[in-house]
């Protein structure tokens, strides 16, 4: 896949694409469904299937004080869109000034040269120009002025009948209900990070643990331990993950998210990028009487995630 961090890297040529466009934050099962419809489309027509998107959320931009997490950084998002057959991916910089251009600037913006759109597909709640005044509408009538197909899929919904969205998906993982959070997504939900120096208890107890620094805007679950996998350097393992303050041993206010890798032979993973996905929940946090009481529950805690996790991968991660 192709991957453009601006309008002006996109070649201009006269190539006609069949476009997805979102700001697709999990690449969900809603979102995989608009960029199903651009691939199958491109495939049909004979065309570059792309999809355009933002970077960052327009969110972060528009309201910050919202302060919005992330469910997937920039670099997952791509891995995920690459993963479902797009060709090409433009990562629009979401700036203020970008934020003013007038709803049918962005339309004109899709349909000529570089993007050069001769199908669109788009959600129904997709809203666009300055002060959010296109609509997924706006943008259909538009296209037919110009012979532009948009297609708007309706919403795709989980087995209560509820939308899927990935407003819905945040607050679930931040509730701690990973499970019901994945079934939305379609997929286990990822954190990337880095592996960095912790306070060296887990050693000294006999449970080493990998220390891993997330981005603050990522949508981090509630506070609890969790069956997971865990890849670092090309490596990938099982693991029960903490996420939490280890109460047991200080009052620190900042959250930690700390993996311990089961069956891991050893070796030195300090600054290495890590991605971490969450399969079950397993309890909540807790503070124990011992560092002897302690050690018996991880014990519980790791035969727990090697049932739940044998056989499973993290391919995209």
């Amino acid at each position: 896949m192709k991957r453009y961090r601006s309008i002006e890297e996109v070649p201009m040529t006269a190539t006609h694409r069949a476009v997805a466009i979102g700001a697709f934050d999990g690449v969900h099962l809603g979102h995989s469904e608009i960029i199903r419809i651009a691939v199958d489309s491109a495939s049909r027509r004979g065309m570059s299937s792309m999809v355009v998107t933002f970077d960052p959320n327009p969110l972060a931009v528009l309201r910050p004080e919202f302060k919005t997490t992330v469910l997937t950084s920039s670099e997952l998002r791509a891995r995920l869109i690459e993963a479902q057959g797009v060709d090409e991916l433009l990562e629009i910089p979401f700036t203020q000034a970008f934020s003013h251009i007038d709803w049918d600037r962005f339309c004109e913006m899709l349909v000529t040269p570089p993007i050069s759109s001769q199908t669109i597909a788009v959600g129904r709640n997709f809203r666009f120009g300055h002060g959010g005044v296109g609509t997924a509408g706006m943008l259909r009538d538009a296209g037919r002025q110009r012979g532009i197909d948009v297609q708007i899929p309706g919403l795709v919904t989980s087995s209560d009948g509820k939308p899927i969205s990935s407003t819905r998906i945040r607050r679930l993982i931040a509730q701690g209900d990973i499970a019901d959070a994945n079934t939305l997504l379609g997929r286990a939900h990822c954190l990337d990070g880095t592996v960095i120096h912790g306070d060296g208890r887990g050693a000294g107890l006999g449970i080493p643990t990998a220390n891993i620094a997330v981005s603050g805007r990522a949508a981090i679950p509630g506070r609890g331990v969790y069956a997971g996998v865990v890849t670092i350097g090309g490596s990938t393992w099982s693991a029960a993950i903490n996420v939490g303050m280890a109460p047991t041993f200080r009052d620190a206010h900042d959250i930690r998210v700390e993996a311990l890798l089961i069956d891991y032979p050893g070796g030195d993973l300090y600054g290495k990028r890590a991605s971490v996905a969450f399969l079950e929940y397993l309890r909540g946090e807790t503070r124990f009487a011992s560092a002897d009481a302690l050690v018996a529950q991880i014990t519980k805690d790791v035969a727990r995630a090697r049932a739940l996790t044998a056989g499973a991968a993290n391919p995209l991660c």
